[in-house]
């Protein structure tokens, strides 16, 4: 898995195989956790790649995301968690997407999971896509 983040835009391109991704939507469900990510030699086309993916379980608030140094921050309250961990189990599980698909989580007015001052965020693969087994 890799993070890579855009100083010009403050968009943050999170990005695994199936089974990463779908070990960041447990994550995201179970309470949180930290994932240490390898070293990336060119984030090109984003500014830098990012060390780490911190997810913290909030009492109250919907979905921020944000970046914190070298750390990619996902936090807000289980049940808004919860969502975007459908979001991200059901991208990585899609029988039909392939490495040049992806999912954007980004913050619209009355948008139902996601905090107002949330950065963005594109979920996308690298290694092998689903296969549809």
């Amino acid at each position: 898995m890799r993070a890579l983040y855009a100083e010009t835009t403050g968009e943050s391109l999170l990005s695994g195989t199936p089974g990463e991704l779908l070990a960041l939507a447990g994550l995201l469900r179970e309470g949180g956790g930290d994932l240490a990510l390898p070293p990336v030699a060119d984030p090109a086309p984003y500014d830098r790649a990012l060390a780490e993916v911190r997810v913290r379980h909030r009492a109250t608030g919907k979905v921020r995301i944000r970046v914190d140094g070298g750390t990619l921050v996902i936090g807000g309250a289980p049940e808004y968690l919860a969502v975007l961990a459908e979001n991200v189990a059901g991208f990585a599980a899609d029988p039909d997407a392939g490495p040049r698909h992806h999912l954007h989580v980004e913050h619209f007015p009355d948008h139902f999971y996601l905090a107002e001052d949330s950065a963005p965020l594109v979920v996308g693969f690298s290694g092998d896509a689903p296969s549809g087994a």
